[in-house]
């Protein structure tokens, strides 16, 4: 199922949880998943996110500081 970003901000200002890519989304649209997921205590796994620099993962993380987690697997 693919859902719109409005949709992936409604579900994480909800409360709810969601994974993303960072590749499919741009810096703009990863900050407002993040301002949603701290204004409804959502919970937000952001993937494939090895290209965004570490003072981009702070800015996203200090938005919702608790509810962002980033995986650097790959």
């Amino acid at each position: 199922m693919i859902l719109t970003h409005e949709q992936l901000k409604a579900i994480l200002a909800a409360g709810g949880g969601v994974v993303v890519e960072a590749p499919m989304m741009t810096v703009v649209q990863l900050r407002a998943l993040c301002t949603a997921a701290a204004a409804g205590g959502g919970s937000l796994t952001i993937k494939r996110c090895s290209a965004l620099d570490a003072a981009l993962l702070v800015e996203l993380a200090s938005l919702a500081p608790g509810r962002v987690t980033f995986d650097l697997t790959g």
